[in-house]
């Protein structure tokens, strides 16, 4: 029972964080819009030439690469039993995975342009 009420917290909890990650998102979002169209600008032709969504879910499609790779090699090493004792292994591998992800992403679209 206990372990239902701890999973269903998470959930939860994780449920709230990616709305409120949206709504931020989106309110910035139409805030850019707004201000592009108070100056003048037309934000649609703008927001086409940076790339948009497309270089977002670009970057976030390699990101996740990234990470599966982590976790990819932290299983590799758990099953081999060559993890160690140290808790903060698995999370000091993921953290490189992704941000070599982070930085490959960014180099890429940056010469994309």
């Amino acid at each position: 029972m206990e372990n239902t009420i701890i999973w269903g917290l998470i959930t939860i909890t994780f449920g709230i964080c990616i709305f409120l990650a949206w709504y931020f998102t989106h309110k910035a979002r139409h805030q850019e819009r707004l201000m592009m169209i108070e100056k003048g600008m037309n934000p649609n032709e703008e927001l086409n030439k940076n790339g948009g969504i497309k270089s977002a879910m670009f970057k976030l499609g390699i990101v996740i690469i990234g990470l599966s790779i982590g976790l990819a090699i932290i299983s590799i090493l758990v099953e081999f039993h060559s993890l160690g004792i140290s808790n903060a292994t698995p999370m000091s591998i993921l953290g490189l995975c992704g941000g070599t992800a982070l930085v490959i992403a960014n180099r890429l679209s940056s010469t994309k342009k």
